[in-house]
């Protein structure tokens, strides 16, 4: 089989092209958000005289937050919902571990000198024996079992035709400017505000209101409140979409379930598992 690399990088960048132009306004409002991020991390950045373990951890994850926005981004504004899962779920951990080094610098310590690795649900019975409510962990087994990279993950790039002798698949060489990849784009990039917005007004709120001036604070909490109808508005922006101006969303979400069904029941089969 002989690929024409050329046709394909081509096809990429008019993908990117045509994900930028319909997602001008997730653009903007990440754009804003990241620059939020960076003003409360900031005192972080500071220096000090003695090794301060919790506040390097913050700043680790700090950065590893910025570039998992990134990153998410790049790869969502390509048309690659399913690839974007895994890289959004690091974004859980991250939260998660911020909550918890801000309430115990020991662990940080332990964390940063690679000491001590912290797993998801480890991270949030530690928290809730501290009595803080990690909202985020509830999304997490979700991303793990969507993200994880498997066929069924990503069969939505598969189109099938009935023929004569059967059914007959056509992959497509990554993303794709479907009805359904568009609805799916949408939606991760609203999961991405969402966990953003829950790490700004909880445990990135805590830090920063600590290590600013209250006004140079209450300004930056102000910006913030203001996310809130940005993101309702693109959350209903996205539902109207798929109810009524693009109705051939629904019926592809569909034929993408029944695929997957179709090839779990095929799996089962081959492999003989019965859960």
């Amino acid at each position: 089989m002989v690929y024409d690399y050329k046709e394909i990088e081509k096809f990429g960048a008019e993908t990117f092209d045509w994900y930028k132009g319909m997602l001008l306004k997730e653009r903007l409002l990440l754009g804003n958000i990241l620059e939020l991020f960076l003003e409360a991390v900031k005192p972080l950045e500071e220096s000090s005289k003695d090794t301060d373990y919790r506040k390097l951890a913050l700043l680790t994850l700090a950065t590893r937050l910025f570039n998992d926005c990134e990153g998410a981004s790049y790869v969502l504004l390509r048309g690659l919902p399913a690839q974007s899962q895994m890289i959004i779920r690091d974004i859980i951990e991250c939260i998660m571990l911020f909550r918890l080094f801000l309430n115990n610098a020991k662990l940080a310590k332990r964390w940063i000198m690679g000491l001590a690795e912290f797993q998801a649900g480890d991270v949030n019975d530690k928290l809730l024996r501290i009595g803080v409510n990690a909202r985020e962990y509830a999304f997490y087994s979700i991303f793990s079992h969507e993200g994880h990279a498997n066929f069924l993950a990503s069969i939505e790039n598969v189109q099938e035709e009935e023929v004569e002798e059967g059914m007959r698949r056509t992959f497509h060489f990554g993303s794709s400017r479907l009805p359904s990849t568009m609805f799916f784009v949408q939606h991760n990039f609203l999961d991405l505000f969402f966990l953003l917005h829950l790490l700004f007004i909880e445990p990135l709120s805590e830090y920063y209101s600590k290590h600013s001036d209250a006004d140079v604070y209450m300004v930056w909490a102000n910006k913030v409140d203001k996310l809130t109808p940005q993101i309702e508005a693109l959350a209903a922006e996205a539902s109207m979409r798929r109810i009524g101006g693009k109705p051939e969303v629904d019926k592809q979400i569909m034929e993408i379930i029944e695929k997957k069904f179709r090839l779990w029941k095929f799996k089962k089969i081959l492999s003989g598992d019965n859960n």
